[in-house]
Formats: structure tokens, sequence, C-alpha cells
């Protein structure tokens, strides 16, 4: 089978945990052994972040060029059999092979004040289509299977939910003098909640800082919080609350850090905290439970599908309720309690399943 993959939109570093879905996924599929070949289709700003091997060839696609005949043609000259595109739509539309896209979640159907006019139009205008379009819909939940059936009126044959994994760095065998590095090079003081999420508004950055002034001032439980992430549209606003509230003494910022070294950042927090309002899946619920350490997070979308039962769970939209979990999660009981079932619960999820899954699927649209 000889498979093409439109990767433009793979800005390294600022598109989340699709990114590393989209690394992750290609790596253990591209290892599989089992007579594909991939083409990667590429611009300037991620060419040099993917390698090529025997069965993987890399195709530039110039920023300045048009890349809807030139997706064609090589579609043609390379005589492709499956077209994939795993982030979000199908580009080109009218592609005249066999197609997969994935789509992690239409959170714009629930909450279109989240996205700035243009985005909201685009996603619209496309995301159903691409749906309609393509030969089988990708999904990374259940959750997020049920709501594309239900909101594009899809065949249920069509759309597949596979779940993710953290990224393999989570895999690797601790490292003492990475840690130390990761400590002194970010000034940690081991024990802090964690955040890692870029400031989306659907990320809920102000409810859980609410919820740190909360405890702060009706309980004077003063928290450490380390986040992680690029500014987005919520930024100014999260900022602002922060310097109004003087946060900043218990709040360490450290915009992008390093695949290599969230690991640590992870193995030296006391506790995951993800107070997300819709998530298509989650990896840093994943990325906890391998990092042995608790979790809180919100009780709605994916999350408790992907968390189980290890994860505190509260309502997203109360900050006295995200303040009561963050207390609790303090407690020693409670901690070891959410740890052991969070080793357990990260036995669901792995890459070569992932792998196997969504390859299992690019057959069956090649054979029909």
């Amino acid at each position: 089978m000889r498979i093409g993959i439109n990767l433009l939109s793979v800005i390294p570093g600022k598109i989340g945990g699709m990114e590393q879905y989209v690394r992750n996924l290609l790596s253990y599929s591209m290892n599989a052994g089992d007579g594909k070949t991939w083409f990667l289709f590429l611009t300037n700003h991620n060419f040099h972040t993917f390698e090529s091997q025997s069965n993987v060839h890399k195709i530039m696609i110039p920023e300045n060029a048009n890349a809807h005949q030139l997706f064609h043609h090589w579609i043609r000259t390379l005589k492709l059999d499956l077209w994939f595109c795993p982030l979000l739509v199908l580009n080109p539309a009218d592609v005249t092979i066999p197609s997969v896209i994935n789509i992690p979640d239409i959170q714009h159907e629930y909450y279109p004040q989240f996205f700035e006019n243009h985005a909201l139009r685009w996603r619209l205008e496309n995301y159903k289509s691409s749906a309609m379009r393509s030969s089988a819909v990708l999904t990374l939940s259940q959750f997020s299977r049920q709501t594309i059936l239900q909101k594009y009126g899809l065949p249920a044959h069509k759309v597949h939910a596979i779940h993710l994994d953290a990224s393999k760095e989570f895999s690797l065998p601790f490292d003492e003098g990475l840690n130390q590095h990761v400590i002194q090079k970010y000034q940690l003081t081991p024990g802090y909640g964690f955040f890692p999420a870029n400031t989306w508004h659907h990320k809920n950055h102000l409810n859980l800082l609410k919820a740190l002034v909360i405890l702060r001032q009706k309980y004077d439980l003063r928290i450490p919080m380390v986040f992680t992430g690029f500014a987005q549209e919520a930024n100014q606003s999260v900022v602002n609350f922060i310097s109004q509230n003087q946060l900043w003494d218990q709040i360490k910022w450290l915009n992008y850090v390093p695949q290599g070294e969230m690991p640590y950042l992870y193995k030296n927090a006391g506790f995951l905290c993800f107070p997300s309002l819709f998530e298509g899946f989650g990896i840093p619920l994943v990325e906890a439970m391998r990092s042995q350490i608790p979790i809180t997070s919100s009780n709605c979308g994916s999350i408790p599908e992907v968390a189980g039962d290890a994860s505190l769970l509260f309502d997203p939209a109360m900050p006295e309720d995200i303040a009561m979990k963050l207390a609790a999660i303090l407690l020693p009981e409670i901690r070891d309690d959410l740890i052991a079932k969070g080793i357990k619960q990260a036995k669901r999820f792995s890459w070569e399943k992932c792998a196997r899954e969504t390859l299992a699927v690019f057959r069956s649209v090649v054979r029909k």
C-alpha cells in the first residue's frame, strides 16, 4: 500500500497534543514492517523535523505554491492508494482515491463563542463536508465519535474511535542527570500542581485561577502551580487575572518546554490539574498516569472516559468545586489511591494499539 500524508499543518511546538499524535502514530506505523510505503507531504517549517527511511519519502510543498494542484500531481505520479489527512479536514477536498481524516473533536459545535469569526466559519465550512467526502473518519474517543455521529449524521461504520497514548518520552528510563537539569533550568520546587496547556478558551485557565484565589482567601492555602504552553486567544485575560489577584507569587509560567523535558515536569509535580471544558482525548491525563502522579480533572467531554477512576473529578464551571478537589488531592490517602488507579488505567493505552487499529482502517477503505 502506498500512503500519502498531508502534514502541512504540523507546526512544531504550536498545535498541542495533535503534534504528539501525528509523530507517534507515524513512528509506530512506519516501523510496522508490513510492506507499506509512506509519502510525507511537508513544508519549510517542518520538513527537517521528520526523518526519511527506506519506506518513508519526504516531499516538499513550497509555502507559496498551489498546494491543491501539487497534491493532485503527486497523487497521480506516485500512484498512491490512500490519502491521509491527520489534522482536521480533507485537503484536497476533491481527492479521487480512498481517503481518511482525523477529527479530534468538534468543539465549535458546542462552544462556538470560543472561536474567532473566521476560525468558526472555516470549521463550519470544512469539518462536516470533509467528514462526508472522506472514506473514513478517525477520532480520539468514544465521546468524540458519538458527537460526530450526532452532529454530522454519518453512518456508524464510517467513524472510528482510536485512543492515543503519552508520547514515547514518557516510556524512557529515568535520567537523574536530565531530571536535575530540568529542576535547575526552571527553578522547580517539587510538589507543585501542574497544568500543561496553551491558553485556548476551552482549557479553562480562569476557573482554575479563581479556585486558587478561593483557597488562599477562605482557607489560607496557597498551592503553587506550574503552567506550560503557548499564548493563545485567552492569554490576555489569564495574565490580567493573575496580576489583578496577586497570584504571581504562587505561579510559574514556562511557555514552551521541549518534549524531552516534559516527563520531568510531571515527575516533580505533586499532581496534574486538568480543568478543560471540552476534550476529544486529553493526552496530559495519560502522561500523568505514566508519571505516577495523581490527577484532578473536569467531569466532562472525553475526560471521564480516558481518566476512568484515576481522577478526582470536578465541575469545571464551578471554581469552588475545583478548589475543594485541589485541597483534597493533597491528602496522602487520596493521592496514593489515585496513583494506584492511574497505573492500572494507563495499561489501556499504547501507540502500538493506536497504530494497529489505524492501519486496519486504512486497509478496509482501500479494499472497498
